[in-house]
């Protein structure tokens, strides 16, 4: 498939950060033309090249690789108010990607997960299915920090097989893609899921257009199993919620696998899943005096199993 579609490559790396090269066009695409695009994760690092690929290693912080980022895109014949389909056909990950052991019990180290035979692996010996997705889809914008054109949406949604639909606020649209993650949980609890080198293979054209402002998902492929352990929260705000839920998914992780609670914490900041329960909060309170609240799921796949052993790379 490779040979047939136009390959955008993170490489040549910039010379650092003053390169003059940075911010030109990747490339001018056409309408219905499919390509296939690298993408980089994790602050840009070459971990491999310490010699070593272990399950929850710290990671250690380097100069950058800078790589050439995804975007941005010029789309022939798109012009400002046009809307702009975005088709995900698919996604290949890299080896190894990079998590945040944070959340309401533990810090905010970034760690190594490795990714073999489409399993992300998490120290000390679990494993489960990855579950690509691009947390960042966007056409560039005459007002920073809307969502009206994508951004960082973070949205798992955004998978193969899904169509993303943008707006265009400028001419050439000028799609920029990245921040992919290997799996992320609904909610991105520790700010990173497993952040991981990509290439994605999409296709862009002209979208009939919604009468919405924000971007619009079309997505239609259900991607695992359904079989999951959920635990709840309630708070008078998301957050609390959410970290309630969190405690008690840490609790029910570490008793149903028979492993530490800081093993558990990381599995539940990286691959959980928050989904909202009562949501109304102050919107419902109508008058009343009583307190508001709103509360949550956190929901883990069944998929999620222990190995046995650590992770050993392949020789």
């Amino acid at each position: 498939m490779d040979g047939d579609y136009r390959r955008f490559t993170r490489t040549p790396y910039y010379n650092g950060p003053d390169d003059p090269d940075r911010g030109s066009i990747t490339g001018t695409l056409a309408l219905g033309e499919t390509i296939i695009t690298e993408t980089f994760g994790g602050h840009d690092q070459d971990y491999l090249g310490i010699g070593r690929l272990k399950a929850g290693d710290v990671m250690e912080v380097r100069t950058p690789r800078y790589s050439r980022p995804s975007g941005p895109f010029y789309l022939e014949g798109i012009e400002a108010g046009d809307w702009v389909s975005i088709k995900i056909i698919d996604m290949e990950v890299g080896p190894y990607g990079f998590y945040r052991n944070g959340g309401p019990h533990w810090g905010s180290l970034r760690l190594i997960a490795p990714v073999d035979d489409g399993l992300v692996h998490f120290p000390p010996d679990f494993v489960v299915p990855i579950r690509p997705m691009i947390g960042w889809v966007a056409l560039e914008s005459v007002a920073p920090y809307q969502i009206d054109h994508g951004g960082n949406m973070d949205f798992n949604a955004i998978q193969p097989g899904s169509t993303v639909h943008i707006r265009a606020q400028k001419d050439g649209g000028l799609l920029t893609l990245g921040d992919v993650h290997a799996r992320m949980g609904d909610g991105e609890l520790t700010a990173t899921g497993v952040e991981i080198d990509s290439s994605i293979t999409l296709c862009v054209d002209r979208s009939p257009g919604f009468p919405c402002s924000s971007p619009v998902v079309e997505k239609k492929r259900h991607v695992e199993d359904a079989e999951e352990w959920l635990t709840s929260g309630r708070g008078v705000d998301w957050e609390e919620a959410v970290k309630s839920a969190w405690t008690e998914m840490v609790a029910l992780i570490a008793a149903q696998y028979e492993t530490t609670v800081e093993y558990a914490n990381l599995i539940v900041g990286t691959i959980a899943d928050a989904r909202p329960g009562y949501a109304a909060g102050r919107m419902n309170r109508r008058g009343s005096q009583n307190e508001a609240y709103v509360t949550c799921q956190l929901a883990v796949t069944k998929q999620l199993r222990r190995t046995g052993s650590p992770y050993e790379p392949k020789t």
